[in-house]
């Protein structure tokens, strides 16, 4: 099954006129530690290689010090090399809602994989990269303009 998604226009009226309005491929997801659950607008970045998020986040969900942790990455490219960007990964539960306006578990893709919390704000609350968020989807944009499309590449019971 595909469910579509329309593209959110983002404004800026102090840009020159061609750039005042983009249109960004924005979805409402969910992290869940346990029974603690955000609901996040977040950006579908396909030239990132994982899903990274704003660390005021990770306390929200019961992670007392997001940098402690085994498992962290220096990141090039999110939010440009200097001062060192580093990405602190935790297993969380990312749900990706079928609808950005049924926020419910129950209307989720459940995935559980690694979340880094990142060190520096990038300016979104948080990126949808590769490992744990495309590598589960098709992410088509040859749908009707104004629109993109999400489809669950393994069988997910609906």
């Amino acid at each position: 099954m595909t469910y579509r998604y329309p593209y959110t226009c983002i404004s800026n009226p102090v840009l020159p006129t061609v750039a005042k309005h983009r249109f960004e491929p924005l979805i409402r997801i969910g992290l869940q530690r346990g029974s603690n659950v955000l609901r996040i607008e977040t950006y579908i970045d396909t030239g990132s290689q994982w899903c990274l998020f704003d660390n005021g986040f990770a306390k929200l969900l019961g992670i007392d010090d997001y940098k402690d942790t085994k498992d962290k990455v220096s990141l090039s490219g999110v939010g440009g090399k200097q001062p060192e960007n580093i990405g602190y990964f935790h297993d969380l539960r990312l749900l990706v809602f079928k609808d950005n306006k049924n926020l419910k578990i129950q209307n989720a893709w459940p995935i559980d994989t690694k979340i880094g919390f990142l060190n520096r704000s990038i300016g979104f609350a948080g990126v949808l990269g590769v490992y744990g968020f495309l590598d589960q989807f098709r992410f088509k944009t040859d749908v009707p303009a104004g629109y993109f499309e999400l489809e669950p590449i393994y069988h997910v019971e609906d």
